[in-house]
């Protein structure tokens, strides 16, 4: 591995000379290596630069599905770890790690804290799962271990038990899902636990977006950033090119790696759109040796933000991710994601837990369904999500009253290890969605 520990303060042109060797690199590779690129790459391009990246043919989720282990570069008695995605898009994929893709994996989520200025005397929660083939829970303990950082592997555990390592042991900063923060922070408040005077002062939050287009705080970012002695870092991570991007104190993007991975964003005929323009997240890893993709199509729609940033950094930077492309509704004329109704649906006291159903209606077009987790059962509650939703995102959707309980069965129907709150039956009509 030849891990560029400065690339991110050199200058736009060096960068780009890099990327290019790094990218010559890995198409060689792949088309001696990977049964899948070996026949992708039969009439393999002259590639000088990283421009030329536009010639390389897309990889697709389902093309991993359809042939996963047809990506694979080495022998499997030469992998350390296998990986998979939660599966919450269709079959699961597994990803084959090699010892050097652990390392690179470390160096990845060591500049992540390094951004988020976290220091080798920090003490972090790790308040997320490692087991059950899940990346990210390994991914940020190896990170901070190669940063020097301690680690308290907790997972997921209820919300008091956080509290008490919190009080007990003293930590600097957590790992954790933000709504999962939530929950600790509502706990806290329940048992009169007042956080702004404990140790905890930075959170570096993954799987859920807690920033607007803007960079201003969306409404999950609101109420996990209410702690003002606890500053929040946003990150994004792919299971697939065993990557992550992290905010820097700034707020402003979410820095990528650019020795580790190139990012594009195109448009849904596969042309590249404009800086802050909207699109589809492209990515292509670098220097990895189990699994390498080329122009990787994440489904996740965001924009590109190049040039400077304040905290001096040059790397290109990626937005909040706005929803998954194949969550795309068009409802009465109005293009939504469903993370603006769950944005709704979180500013409403009363929700404690919510799946947003989508099917076809007999006119062909996209309804919603969302079915709320509560202990509010009347008109009136119904009433305020409704408009609550229709103010945010225009149109006003059907809405079931349930309880939690119900809710909670469909959120992790399956045995789901994450709870998948946007269900999508489009395609079927409302009696067969609900079979």
């Amino acid at each position: 591995m030849n891990f560029i520990a400065d690339i991110d303060q050199k200058n736009i042109a060096e960068i780009f000379g890099i990327q290019g060797e790094l990218l010559r690199e890995t198409v060689t590779y792949l088309s001696k290596n990977s049964p899948f690129y070996i026949e992708r790459l039969k009439t393999q391009p002259d590639i000088k630069g990283i421009e030329d990246i536009a010639r390389l043919p897309i990889t697709t989720k389902e093309d991993i599905q359809k042939d996963n282990w047809g990506f694979l570069c080495v022998e499997k008695d030469k992998l350390a770890e296998i990986v998979a995605t939660t599966g919450t898009t269709g079959v699961h994929v597994f990803i084959g790690l090699t010892k050097k893709d652990r390392d690179r994996l470390a160096e990845n989520e060591r500049r992540c804290f390094s951004y988020a200025d976290v220091a080798p005397q920090d003490l972090f929660l790790l308040s997320v799962t490692m087991d059950n083939l899940f990346i990210a829970g390994m991914a940020y303990y190896s990170g901070l271990q190669r940063l020097g950082a301690g680690v308290v592997r907790v997972g997921p555990h209820s919300p008091k038990r956080q509290l008490e390592l919190i009080q007990t042991i003293h930590p600097t900063g957590i790992v954790a899902v933000p709504s999962f923060l939530n929950s600790i922070y509502k706990q806290a408040e329940k048992d009169g636990i007042k956080l702004y005077s404990t140790t905890l002062k930075k959170a570096v939050l993954i799987g859920e977006s807690i920033r607007n287009p803007d960079f201003s705080s969306n409404t999950l970012g609101k109420m996990v950033e209410r702690i003002g002695s606890v500053e929040c870092f946003s990150t994004y991570g792919i299971t697939e090119a065993q990557a992550a991007f992290c905010e820097c104190p700034h707020h402003k993007g979410l820095h990528s790696h650019p020795d580790l991975v190139y990012a594009e964003i195109l448009d849904d005929a596969g042309n590249p759109v404009r800086d802050g323009e909207i699109g589809e997240l492209v990515v292509t890893t670098f220097q990895v040796e189990g699994m390498p993709l080329l122009r990787y199509r994440t489904g996740d729609i965001t924009f590109k933000i190049t040039g400077k940033c304040d905290c001096g950094r040059t790397s290109v930077r990626i937005g909040p991710v706005i929803g998954r492309k194949a969550q795309k509704l068009k409802v009465k004329g109005t293009t939504v994601y469903p993370k603006a109704i769950e944005n709704a649906l979180l500013e409403i006291e009363g929700v404690e837990n919510y799946v947003i159903e989508a099917y076809t209606g007999d006119d062909q077009a996209d309804h919603v369904v969302v079915k709320i987790g509560t202990h509010y059962g009347n008109t009136s509650f119904k009433d305020t999500v409704c408009e609550n939703i229709k103010a945010k995102v225009r149109f006003k959707p059907q809405v079931e009253i349930m309880l939690p309980q119900e809710v909670e069965k469909i959120l992790y129907e399956g045995g789901r290890r994450k709870p998948m709150t946007f269900v999508d039956n489009r395609h079927k009509g409302l009696h067969d969605a609900q079979l």
